[in-house]
């Protein structure tokens, strides 16, 4: 009897001990939401948290409703995330100016101090945002003339090393990494505008003509991309003979970059404000000719949780349900790289 009371005990102790090396596997979900949706859902309860550009995140945090987690910029220091883009099949090297003219005109216009009020009052109509708000996101967002090439570089080697590209770059017709990126990263206009503004900062381009049309894409409500919205304001496009409803076709705006990127591909599109993250995944895993003529922002992005959760650090995320624009998206590259500095394993809902 003693013996078999022994042998139970040890077999429940090996039973246990094969329990215990068992390792569960830590989880991060993800759900793909508009960023319009995602402050109502969390509200619900039915995320945990998002991950979207401003003054979305923003607005959960003013309503009380969210907390910022961590900012974009923590995970990825001085990341690229929105930019203007044009399609390689549109030629119109003067019309490419004009709107790259007045892309700097609008982006050196936000970050003038001196127009603060104006900016401010801008974004609320931008965006349908209140002061409060607005004031809160533009703080979160660097806006820049051009991207840095260096970390556009550093988000290609992360999608190879993770094996995320299709298309190698051979097959998209480049000898090399220094080809693509010379010819992805258009830089041209931007510098000759940029050397004509310096001897003279009241420097324009020849007016576009009438027939010459241009269609822009950008995203809905996205503050990140307000240059647009004050180069039609200020009259910047009209100073360069690009008139809206006439030869500047200002398209209604898309969900996310990926949304842009497959408008760009179906020929919709001529030039569009958009993420670098999708435009550089879908420009070699979809081979859409585009090329980055100037930048819109870097950073401005964040993971918003529920204000009365117990999330107060990333390694908190394990098993919670975050929320991101969509997979190829700048938002979705970093709450991949926060699961992958956590060592969490992304599954999607």
């Amino acid at each position: 009897m003693k013996w078999m009371i022994v042998s139970m005990v040890f077999l429940c102790v090996l039973s246990l001990g094969c329990v215990q090396t068992v390792t569960e596997e830590k989880t991060l979900y993800i759900v793909n939401l508009p960023p319009s949706t995602m402050l109502d859902q969390l509200k619900a309860g039915d995320i945990d948290g998002f991950i979207a550009w401003e003054p979305f995140n923003a607005e959960a945090v003013v309503s009380g409703y969210g907390k910022y987690l961590i900012q974009s910029g923590e995970v990825w220091p001085n990341h690229p995330c929105c930019v203007l883009a044009v399609s390689d099949s549109y030629k119109d090297d003067r019309v490419i100016e004009a709107l790259v003219w007045a892309h700097i005109k609008a982006t050196r216009f936000i970050n003038d101090p001196a127009n603060h009020d104006r900016v401010v009052e801008y974004a609320m109509e931008f965006t349908g945002k209140d002061r409060d708000v607005v004031e809160l996101a533009i703080s979160n967002i660097k806006y820049v003339e051009y991207p840095n090439k260096t970390e556009f570089r550093n988000y290609y080697h992360k999608l190879k090393e993770g094996q995320i590209l299709k298309v190698s770059l051979e097959e998209l017709g480049y000898s090399d990494e220094d080809a693509f990126f010379n010819d992805f990263l258009n830089s041209s206009y931007y510098e000759d505008v940029v050397s004509h503004l310096n001897e003279n900062p009241a420097w324009m381009p020849d007016k576009v003509s009438p027939d010459e049309v241009v269609r822009i894409g950008y995203l809905s409500a996205d503050l990140h991309q307000l240059a647009i919205y004050i180069a039609l304001k200020e009259g910047y496009y009209k100073e360069v003979g690009l008139v809206e409803g006439e030869n500047l076709i200002v398209k209604p705006p898309y969900v996310n970059g990926v949304a842009v990127m497959e408008a760009f591909k179906n020929k919709e599109i001529d030039a569009a404000y958009l993420g670098g993250a999708p435009a550089t995944l879908k420009r070699i895993n979809d081979m859409t000719d585009i090329h980055v003529v100037a930048g819109v922002n870097n950073e401005g992005s964040a993971i918003v949780v529920r204000a009365d959760s117990d999330i107060n650090t990333t390694s908190d995320l394990e098993g919670k349900t975050i929320a991101t624009p969509g997979v190829g998206t700048v938002q979705d590259f970093i709450v991949r790289q926060v699961a992958s500095n956590e060592g969490l394993t992304i599954v999607l809902k």
